[in-house]
């Protein structure tokens, strides 16, 4: 038990959180914040399905529907007892705090991010920072679906994400 809150606590910490998903948010500059930010925005759709498997795979290991996923742990790793032995129910255990810690971490960061983009939601250009970072698409076919110029989806999906960057690094480009 004692191990699980060494992970939960080290998952949820706010500087792992920032080098995890985009760089220390202090001294962070103009432009390395603008790239972190659309890092952390390509990343939004893994995330989301990875939030959705691991509940999941919680699930599962909760209602013991699924044998000990031993493969996928050793126990010299993130929560071995340095080569002790790990009865089945502390590696049980462990792999329920790992999930639940992951898990965590990629709920916090899918709620900060979602925070940063209501405040851009209005814009008549939002649709191009979705279809861009979550549905990977060209700014030329983004431009033929807004009726504009590729230049200027470029342009306003740029203004865009410099105001996410403020929002979640709290500098200016």
């Amino acid at each position: 038990m004692e191990n699980m809150a060494q992970i939960e606590n080290h998952m949820l910490s706010a500087l792992h959180l920032e080098r995890h998903y985009g760089g220390a948010a202090l001294e962070i500059s103009g432009e390395a914040a603008y790239e972190a930010t659309e890092r952390r925005l390509y990343r939004v759709p893994i995330l989301r399905e990875r939030v959705g498997d691991d509940k999941e795979e919680l699930a599962e290991l909760e209602n013991g529907e699924v044998e000990l996923l031993q493969f996928r742990y050793s126990p010299t790793g993130p929560f071995g007892r340095g080569g002790a032995h790990t009865s089945p129910q502390e590696l049980h255990a462990d792999q329920m705090a790992h999930l639940r810690a992951r898990l965590a971490a990629n709920e916090r960061e899918l709620r900060k991010l979602q925070t940063a983009l209501s405040c851009i939601s209005g814009d008549a250009y939002y649709p191009a920072v979705e279809l861009r970072y979550f549905q990977s698409m060209r700014e030329a076919d983004i431009a033929l679906r807004l009726m504009c110029d590729p230049a200027t989806v470029r342009r306003n999906r740029m203004r865009l994400v410099k105001r996410l960057a403020v929002r979640l690094y709290g500098v200016e480009g």
